[in-house]
């Protein structure tokens, strides 16, 4: 549904049930409030997938809200096309802004073998039931001042 809809105007009729999802992808760490130990660089680990069977073909990872971007390691690396059901976990080590103020915003976004890509915001992407909802991943975290 649009974003024009509300619970007192809504048919669920009108649409067909949900058989695929959007390529997403999530940070599992660090954790959204963890303080980092270095002020150079963040490890940060997470998975993605996407729907109909599309694997993974890239996650881009950002330490400054994702105005510069960097690659993750994929595992598995290698992924059969249209018959990728499952998990894709990702690794990458990136640098951290030197103008940080003693917290960072993490972001990750995935890409899959069709180059969908997940959107930047949910503001276009909103609904009804927030379904379908697949924004960038973004996770505050504190890091120390040197």
């Amino acid at each position: 549904f649009h974003s024009s809809i509300d619970w007192h105007n809504v048919d669920f009729t009108s649409v067909p049930p949900i058989y695929e999802l959007p390529v997403q992808s999530v940070i599992c760490e660090p954790e959204a409030g963890s303080v980092l130990e270095d002020d150079e660089e963040v490890t940060i680990k997470g998975y993605a997938w996407s729907g109909g069977g599309r694997g993974i073909v890239r996650v881009d990872l950002s330490a400054d809200g994702g105005k510069t971007w960097h690659s993750a390691e994929l595992s598995p690396t290698e992924q059969p096309l249209y018959k990728t059901y499952a998990w894709t976990f990702w690794e990458g080590t990136i640098p951290l802004p030197k103008d940080h103020k003693g917290e960072v915003e993490i972001v990750c976004k995935a890409a899959d073998t069709a180059y969908n890509v997940q959107p930047d915001n949910v503001e276009g992407i909103w609904n009804l039931r927030g379904v379908l909802s697949n924004a960038w991943h973004r996770v505050p975290v504190k890091v120390p001042k040197s």
